[in-house]
């Protein structure tokens, strides 16, 4: 690209010479990029389309003024084309996870999604933030119009002992009257300011009405010698039962208590802890937003939870 921008500014260049430099930079740059970068390593294909978009920016800034005219020529027909393929990709990214979560009764939303999504964005906190945000309208809108179904074997719920649902309420009382009363106020100082302060706001309450939804329809599950305990989108962990060491009972921690780093508890600081889990090798703990890290011990509970200790426990028996 450098020696471009010095050949372009050349006296008397021929226009032969500036089509091929325009089309080398709008074809073979994106190409060396994808080929040499993006393919050898197990990157999300979306990099392949920023880094298209990113040559053309660059390609704006080396062609001068003088020489545009083909480039341009370029541009109305190539960015219709570009919007057109992106809208086929997100239809067909959307109907694909619809047909896989049809299909598979033991599939959640969230894993649907995933799979569907993986391909495309990696595995990184891209993928994360993208799961959270759609988590969000699903559980807080969707949910509302068509229930999603919950496996019935193996399912562990926790939603009716957890506090969440009135604090919920309290909450999303104190959200709207706030909002109302501060739109009002910064709109006397600023439109724009009042406008995203409430849109913030209305965003907050989805999140809270989402996260509440999310508890009663993502479960605690046991299945295929695997648990996975949740407390709704906001965080997960899947552990393999013969990597539990020991199971007891969980102690009270003080109200604001720092917790450990490596430990995972998968409820509101409301509520009381059930059960504690001692892993033999850290375990990874996904978490809302891509935080994700790696805990050694797991605090819990559930609204059975002495039939889902004891499911566990004749598991862990099993195992050789």
């Amino acid at each position: 690209m450098g020696g471009s921008y010095f050949i372009l500014r050349l006296d008397n260049i021929n226009n032969s010479i500036v089509i091929l430099i325009t089309l080398s930079l709008i074809i073979l740059t994106p190409m060396s990029i994808y080929f040499l970068l993006i393919r050898p390593r197990p990157l999300p294909k979306l990099l392949s389309y920023l880094s298209f978009l990113l040559c053309l920016a660059a390609s704006y800034y080396i062609i001068p003024l003088p020489h545009k005219g083909f480039f341009n020529h370029i541009l109305v027909w190539l960015l219709p084309v570009l919007e057109v393929c992106v809208i086929i990709i997100v239809i067909y990214t959307i109907v694909k996870t619809i047909i896989l979560y049809k299909t598979n009764e033991n599939s959640d939303f969230l894993d649907a999604v995933r799979k569907s999504l993986e391909p495309k964005l990696g595995k990184g906190p891209l993928l994360e933030i993208v799961l959270t945000e759609l988590s969000v309208f699903y559980y807080s809108i969707v949910v509302s119009f068509k229930k999603p179904k919950v496996q019935s074997q193996g399912v562990y719920p926790y939603h009716k002992s957890l506090q969440l649902k009135i604090v919920t309420i309290v909450f999303s009382i104190l959200i709207v009257g706030e909002g109302l009363l501060f739109h009002f106020l910064i709109q006397i100082w600023n439109d724009i300011a009042a406008w995203i302060f409430t849109v913030l706001n209305i965003y907050a309450l989805l999140y809270m009405i989402g996260h509440n939804n999310s508890i009663k329809y993502l479960p605690h599950v046991i299945k295929k010698g695997k648990l996975i305990i949740r407390l709704g989108f906001q965080s997960s962990i899947e552990i393999d039962i013969k990597n539990i060491i020991s199971i007891k009972h969980a102690k009270e921690s003080e109200l604001g208590a720092k917790i450990p780093k490596d430990t995972y508890i998968s409820l509101t600081k409301l509520d009381s802890p059930q059960f504690e889990l001692t892993l033999k090798e850290p375990t990874l703990m996904r978490g809302s937003y891509g935080k994700n890290k790696y805990v050694n011990t797991v605090v819990f509970r559930a609204d059975e939870p002495q039939k889902m200790i004891k499911e566990i426990n004749s598991i862990r028996n099993l195992s050789p």
